[in-house]
């Protein structure tokens, strides 16, 4: 009951000292924890403040000048980030947005582990007039990192404490939901900024060392926390520190005319008809004098499965199952809560027949690496669509993932809590529940990248000793690995592997050798396989430590089908090489799609026709008697039709389903032939 009036009380402080309403804009460029930022909004909503949100990891880029202009503050998170933020564009230079802004009298409250480590690497690094983080952020100096550089008494900082006088914030202290906080960092702050929170205790190495400031440069007010905000010890914590911040810059902000009307069109219609084509929206701002004209795109009853980008155009998928209809949306950015709509009908996207490929980026730490496969099935010309982990925060279920003929999933360089595996027992890592149910229903998965070993394993070798993995064991029998032996360049005394050796014997590519980027690879796992299971490429070349080790592997185990690179693909000699790479792989699971042999069945079940209007027709051919049965279900897994033929003779058939009972849609009809079962799409268009 405490917690209740404490912020009851708290929200009326906000709401007293507040002097004028603010607009705000809360920018996410946390890549490396994607639900963090969801404190920061508890804590917005929870003291009754508006604010407009933009997912920087999501679009890819941060905020332009023109979109942050009507906002009287910026938030600008970077969590636990220190890797390609867009607070310096990705890029570790300058954001000429953010400065444009500021230099226009915006207000940016700045906070996360990391960015200064992002620009300058490691404390401690001395900046100089002329540098943004010292004209604009105050920073004289960058001087250390909790964890990195203390540890005579304490590992990292156990709290911060308030800067007496400082004029703003009264909390203290700050503390956090572990003992100490780790990678905070400890600045001086220039002659024109005001240090706000310091490190503590006193006796701390980094004790009485700026953690968080305040600058003013021109009309612009900036203000940094070096410090995680989503781990404070708990949400009341941080309410009342934003609270406090939010009143301060309050009393600078402008009065501003909200959106009370938006009209959503497009010049060229409200349907989709092309194979992945697209539609330009505009949005109609009413009042015309309102202050902030942006609006955030969206879209909702997306059964057909399409995607809009922030300049308002609408993308069809161009697959199969991509047809149907979509609600437009554009949601006023100035926090109002103001939308309008348009809903769009989509076809003409694809047949069942299509060879459909999806690409999972799993990889966080670099989060555009994964545009280098994008591009070679772009140049390949495959259907095909990227499902990003890192902006869902999650991974596709296997409705979703039933879609598609192949699934290349990408970790890339990431090897740390990848949503590939399920790690709840670390005798037995396996893949994602959805991921296996889809090796289990016949799908094939191609699997890339370094260190998905290592995020499992932590390092090499596994089992440790002599043992191998034994069969029973999920990357025994899917993935036809019995030891995870080393890793490239930390095993092999430092040097990398210089390229891979194709293995004879198979017929799944020939790109031979396998080059890089650079002179050699670091961190490519070496494996020791399976009797079933394929060697794909070898590490090489011959004289090379672990030249009898394995790089890639296939394996085929009941229905699946699981091709394992355990290299950096992204980062091969050449893009023309990946490209070929690519379609030599592909073109090798094209020809093993749908190719299941089934008992009593002399070939593929044949549908047609398909798309289907008012009925289809199931044509087969039985070798023997068996005993049939047919269901059809729904994307998202419901039984929509199911009957029984019963034991029928040996030779041709045919069976006929009336559609009346359908919708408009894509649909799987699951075929079994005594108690075995194969899978195709129809689609039905009436």
């Amino acid at each position: 009951m405490k917690k209740i009036y404490f912020l009851f009380a708290l929200v009326l402080l906000f709401s007293t000292t507040q002097i004028q309403a603010q607009s705000v804009l809360l920018v996410n460029d946390n890549s490396a924890g994607a639900s963090r930022v969801e404190a920061l909004k508890t804590a917005l909503d929870d003291l009754g403040q508006t604010y407009s949100y933009f997912d920087a990891v999501a679009n890819s880029a941060s905020p332009t000048a023109s979109y942050m202009e009507p906002f009287d503050l910026v938030i600008w998170y970077t969590g636990n980030d220190k890797s390609g933020l867009y607070l310096w564009n990705g890029n570790d230079e300058d954001n000429s947005d953010l400065i444009t802004y500021l230099d226009q009298g915006g207000m940016l409250w700045l906070n996360g582990l990391d960015f200064l480590r992002d620009v300058y690497g490691a404390a401690p690094d001395t900046l100089h007039a002329g540098d943004f983080v010292y004209d604009y952020l105050g920073i004289e100096s960058y001087d250390a990192q909790s964890k990195l550089d203390d540890g005579v008494v304490y590992t990292g900082v156990p709290f911060f404490e308030v800067e007496p006088g400082n004029g703003i914030f009264t909390l203290d202290s700050l503390v956090w939901s572990y003992s100490t906080m780790w990678y905070a960092d400890a600045v001086t702050p220039t002659a024109t900024a005001t240090s706000l929170y310091k490190h503590g205790p006193a006796d701390y190495d980094l004790g009485g060392k700026t953690g968080a400031l305040i600058n003013t440069k021109g009309d612009a007010k900036i203000m940094s926390f070096a410090t995680e905000f989503a781990r404070f010890d708990a949400q009341w914590r941080l309410d009342t520190l934003m609270a406090q911040g939010l009143a301060y810059f309050a009393q600078f902000a402008s009065a501003s005319i909200p959106v009370t009307d938006i009209t959503v069109s497009s010049a060229n219609g409200l349907a989709i008809t092309e194979k992945g084509g697209s539609l330009t929206f505009t949005a109609e701002i009413l009042p015309a004098d309102a202050t902030n004209k942006n609006v955030v795109w969206k879209l909702t009853n997306n059964n057909a499965h399409a995607s809009i980008d922030q300049n308002g155009v609408l993308t069809a998928a161009g697959l199969s199952f991509g047809n149907g209809t979509v609600t437009v949306v554009a949601e006023a950015a100035d926090g109002s809560g103001v939308t309008g709509t348009a809903e769009v009908t989509i076809s003409n996207q694809g047949s069942p027949d299509d060879y459909e490929i999806l690409l999972v980026n799993d990889n966080k730490y670099s989060a555009k690496r994964y545009l280098e496969l994008d591009t070679a099935l772009i140049n390949g010309n495959y259907n095909h669509i990227v499902y990003n982990t890192i902006n869902t925060g999650t991974f596709p279920d296997v409705d979703y993932l039933n879609n598609f003929d192949v699934v290349i999933w990408y970790t890339g360089n990431d090897g740390d809590a990848l949503y590939l595996w399920d790690a709840t027992d670390s005798t037995d890592f396996k893949f994602n529940a959805p991921l296996i149910q889809y090796l289990d229903n016949g799908g094939i998965v191609w699997l890339q990248g370094l260190d998905y070993f290592y995020d499992a394993f932590d390092q090499a070798p596994y089992p440790a000793g002599s043992d191998n993995i034994q069969p029973g064991k999920f990357i025994y029998d899917y993935m036809g690995i019995k030891k995870y032996v080393a890793q490239s360049k930390k095993d092999d005394g430092g040097d990398g592997v210089p390229q891979l050796d194709l293995t004879p014997g198979h017929e799944i590519c020939e790109l031979d050798p396998m080059l890089w980027q650079y002179p050699t690879m670091w961190f490519v796992d070496a494996l020791a396989i399976t009797d079933d299971a394929v060697g794909v490429y070898n590490m090489g070349p011959s004289n090379y430590v672990f030249a009898d080790f394995f790089a890639a592997v296939y394996k085929e185990h009941n229905k699946s089908k699981l091709l394992t690179c355990t290299f950096e693909s992204a980062r091969l000699d050449s893009q023309d090489n990946l490209d070929t790479w690519f379609e030599e792989v592909l073109g090798y699971f094209e020809t093993i799609v749908d190719v299941t042999e089934i008992d009593g069945l002399a070939k593929e079940i044949q549908i047609s026709p398909n798309p289907a209007k008012d009925y289809f027709t199931l044509s087969y051919d039985l070798t023997k008697a068996s005993n049939v049965s047919v269901s059809i279900f729904t994307l998202d897994g419901k039984q929509a039709f199911a009957q029984n033929l019963g034991m029928q003779a040996a030779g041709q058939h045919t069976f006929d389903i009336l559609t009346e009972n359908l919708t408009n849609g894509l649909y799987f009809c699951n075929f079994n032939v005594d108690g075995q079962q194969i899978t195709q799409k129809v689609i039905v268009s009436k």
